[in-house]
């Protein structure tokens, strides 16, 4: 008994000088003073734990570009910067992964970068690629144009437009990825709630130390639920496409110069369904896919229409751009309208809907504002704080959507920020969103059709409150669309 308690007043000794040698290391790093047990997390959770975008912001405000703060006991401590550092393009550092290693460990999203990791990308990427996505296209316009027609047939006190959108980016996800064998119907909703639980406790658990969740056995059991039952409608879905189209039949995948050069036979399915993968590896793979996409998305598009609805010059812009274009297309689809693309663009970078990225280095220090970040330190970057940083973008306050225009340079020379790449809403480095490609023609083509068919109206009376987790929800879109 002696010997326990020495050994646990040995293993509580080193523990305390970790917590106070994390803490010198990185006093010279601007910042809030942290508590020994629970570091920043008033500063951080200030907010709620919906909020942390606005605490993080709160924090860039008081002490500048680059905000040092500590988790509780037990996480790594965090560095925030409102600018995209060339750092994060660097392959060493890997995504921060304490988020999701215990949800989906088995996924791009969850995986230690490595052969492995590489591998699984090397397999979904054609899929999401200009070329896949291309060729998949009338798939998104065809689930788009169920929703357009629907909104035609609405009263002027319809309410739904918020959940429709989240049935939109799901279901248009979905049948790209997954083809006919895609078919949730009726229980569409139960499904958004199992997803909007484990985005939640992914979220969680990055600000959060990994003994925290045995603190919560009932937050523990709901999430376990709710993997379950997405896990569940997944596999069902592979399944139906092992029995429909078995893996020896030459229908199943690519043959011939496809299949030398690697291109998809199908859709992303058929590639998961082929690849050497267990049981579970598949599952949670395309379970990474829609809960990387579903919410996000959803986002972006009630955001964009809330804009035009606020800027009819901007709408009506759009509007003639998509005339213009569709009338010069000589035959089949006119392909996206770059206007269209701008407006999804400023968008992005205005409101992120994945408010944070981060990278983590276990090795070397890294260098930021003249200041070094000893290793094993979070680096993310706040993507609210850098899309509205005025010494990156001009005007940056101002929704404007020719900024993005390739020809439009300042007529004095100096260096253009207005780019995607200056903020970087689909992440950098080796992680980066593999369905960047996708995610955008997802909205444009939705966008496109909405401008081609309704006016945007703005409704004043509506308020609109906002949850974070992986990615933030409004709990409306206070908008009209009314047929044209």
């Amino acid at each position: 008994m002696a010997l326990v308690s020495v050994a646990v007043a040995g293993l509580l000794v080193l523990a305390v000088r970790r917590r106070l040698t994390e803490f010198r290391s990185r006093r010279h790093l601007p910042g809030p003073k942290p508590s020994f047990f629970l570091g920043n997390m008033s500063d951080l959770l200030l907010h709620g734990h919906g909020g942390r975008h606005e605490s993080l912001q709160a924090l860039h405000d008081e002490y500048g570009p680059l905000v040092c703060f500590h988790a509780a006991w037990g996480s790594a401590p965090f560095v925030s910067l409102s600018y995209v550092s060339p750092n994060l393009l660097r392959k060493e550092l890997d995504s921060h992964r304490r988020a999701d290693r215990t949800v989906l460990s088995r996924s791009l999203m969850g995986m230690a970068g490595g052969e492995l990791h590489q591998t699984h990308r090397q397999v979904i990427a054609p899929s999401m690629a200009f070329r896949g996505v291309s060729e998949r296209g009338s798939v998104l316009k065809d689930v788009s144009d169920r929703y357009v027609d629907k909104w035609k047939h609405v009263d002027e006190g319809y309410e739904g437009l918020q959940s429709d959108l989240r049935d939109w980016s799901v279901n248009c996800l979905s049948a790209f990825l997954f083809g006919d064998d895609w078919d949730v119907g009726a229980d569409l909703h139960a499904y958004h709630r199992a997803l909007s639980a484990i985005e939640e406790e992914v979220s969680f658990r990055a600000f959060h130390p990994f003994f925290v969740r045995w603190v919560f056995p009932r937050r523990r059991r709901r999430v376990r639920a709710a993997y379950h039952r997405v896990a569940a409608e997944l596999g069902e879905v592979v399944t139906r496409r092992e029995q429909r189209i078995p893996a020896a039949c030459p229908a199943h995948g690519a043959t011939g110069a496809a299949a030398a050069t690697g291109a998809a036979g199908g859709d992303l399915l058929d590639r998961v369904t082929r690849a050497p993968w267990s049981a579970e590896d598949r599952v949670e793979e395309l379970m990474s896919l829609i809960l990387g996409g579903a919410d996000p998305m959803s986002y972006v598009l009630s955001q964009a229409l809330v804009m035009l609805s606020l800027d009819p010059h901007v709408q009506e812009k759009a509007r003639k751009t998509i005339e213009a274009s569709s009338s010069c297309a000589q035959e089949g689809d006119p392909g996206p309208d770059p206007y269209v693309r701008n407006i999804v663009y400023e968008t992005l970078r205005m409101f992120p809907p994945v408010p944070f990225s981060a990278k983590f280095s276990d090795e070397r220090a890294v260098v930021e504002q003249g200041m070094s970040i000893p290793p094993g330190t979070v680096i993310m970057w706040m993507k609210n704080a850098v899309g509205k940083n005025p010494e990156i973008f001009r005007e940056a306050e101002r929704f404007n959507p020719d900024r993005f225009d390739p020809e439009r340079f300042p007529a004095d020379g100096e260096k253009r920020n207005d780019t995607i790449s200056s903020f970087l809403p689909f992440g950098a480095g080796p992680r980066h969103c593999v369905g960047n490609r996708l995610a955008e023609q997802q909205c444009i083509v939705l966008l496109t059709e909405i401008l081609k068919n309704f006016h945007v109206v703005p409704l004043r009376h509506i308020k609109v409150q906002f949850h974070s987790t992986i990615s933030v929800v409004p709990s409306a879109v206070p908008v009209r669309l009314v047929p044209r």
